[in-house]
């Protein structure tokens, strides 16, 4: 307790935990910008290749974390992407914009298919019905649809942002652990260990738990409203 108090006073601590706030929460907007209408899509429509399709949607589940860091690095080594970021004059690799991109790569799943068993749960006839009395498709997804599955999408978003925030095996080889910089929370316990630093290493430990436990309160209240 003694250290976590003397630890959690010092700016280090905060500024790891602002950074992994802002970047698991700009990840997470991206990942349901893409899961919104990528999960209502799939789950009301027959897509040619099903299976090539949920595969393909699955695989960065499956594949360990580590690996999808290294796909990036790769990727963004690689034309076209490496071209467009340094026309943009952006870094991405070994960067702080590095951290949002692979927290949303490793997210982005997750939320397809949380959004997906969402909208499931809205009854088809609903949309009908307001399809047969006038309504737009856009209007009936956005009056009809989202609000009925309103408290799904919110369930879903709280836990695509709590496993963005616990995100850092696809860091460590995609980003790296630069003080002050990229060192998000998960990835700043680990380099604090291996350095011997114990004392960060613990409190930074009981600031990710005190999120999860806060994130896990969150989803139950509005798991219990759907």
């Amino acid at each position: 307790l003694s250290d976590f108090v003397y630890y959690a006073g010092k700016s280090r601590t905060w500024i790891s935990f602002i950074t992994t706030l802002w970047t698991a929460s700009i990840a997470t907007m991206l990942s349901m910008l893409i899961g919104i209408p990528v999960g209502y899509t799939l789950s009301r429509y027959k897509l040619p290749y099903p299976q090539l399709m949920k595969t393909l949607i699955d695989l960065p589940v499956m594949v360990p974390p580590a690996a999808i860091g290294v796909f990036l690095l790769g990727v963004f080594k690689s034309a076209p992407l490496v071209n467009i970021t340094q026309i943009l004059g952006i870094k991405v690799d070994h960067a702080l914009p590095g951290v949002i991109v692979a927290q949303f790569t490793v997210t982005v799943s997750f939320c397809i298919r949380l959004v997906m068993a969402s909208f499931e749960t809205v009854n088809p006839k609903f949309e009908a019905v307001a399809r047969s009395l006038g309504a737009s498709l856009p209007r009936t997804f956005f009056k009809v649809s989202l609000p009925l599955a309103k408290n799904g999408l919110i369930a879903s978003l709280i836990i695509v942002w709590a496993r963005a925030v616990a995100e850092w095996e696809s860091l460590m080889l995609f980003v790296g652990g630069i003080q002050g910089r990229t060192d998000v929370m998960p990835f700043a316990v680990y380099l604090d260990f291996v350095g011997g630093k114990l004392g960060w290493a613990l409190t930074i430990s009981m600031l990710c738990v005190l999120i999860a436990i806060g994130s896990m309160y969150a989803l139950y209240r509005v798991k219990g409203k759907t």
